[in-house]
C-alpha cells in the first residue's frame, strides 16, 4: 500500500502537473504557493542540477485528479514574467516517441 506523503509522485502518475520554461528564481516554495490556490498540493518540486541551480520546469502534484485536470487550463500563464508551459505528467514509457533513439538504460 501507497501512501501519497511516502510516494514520489514523478512515478505515481496520479494527479501529477509538469510546468516548463521556470525562471530560475522560482523555487519549491514558490511553485508550491503558486499552485496552491488552484488545489490541495500533497508536493512541488523544482528541478535542480548539481549546484542547485534551477533547470527551469518542476512538478506539482496535487490530492486529486480533478485539480491536475484543470490546471492545464493555465498553460501559458506567467509566472516571474515568464509564459510557462503547464501540462499533466506523462511518463517516459508513455510518451511518443521523439527524434532519434531512445536514452540506453544503464544498471
Amino acid at each position: 500500500m501507497c501512501m501519497f506523503s511516502h510516494c514520489d509522485p514523478r512515478k505515481s502518475g496520479y494527479a501529477n502537473v509538469f510546468i516548463k520554461n521556470l525562471d530560475a528564481s522560482v523555487d519549491n516554495k514558490a511553485l508550491y504557493d503558486t499552485f496552491a490556490a488552484f488545489g490541495t498540493v500533497l508536493s512541488s518540486k523544482v528541478a535542480v542540477d548539481e549546484n542547485g541551480q534551477s533547470k527551469g520546469y518542476g512538478f506539482v502534484h496535487f490530492d486529486n485528479d480533478e485539480s491536475a485536470q484543470n490546471i492545464k487550463k493555465l498553460n501559458g500563464m506567467l509566472i516571474n514574467d515568464k509564459k510557462v508551459y503547464v501540462g499533466l505528467f506523462v511518463q517516459r514509457q508513455e510518451r511518443a516517441p521523439g527524434n532519434g533513439s531512445p536514452k540506453p538504460m544503464y544498471m
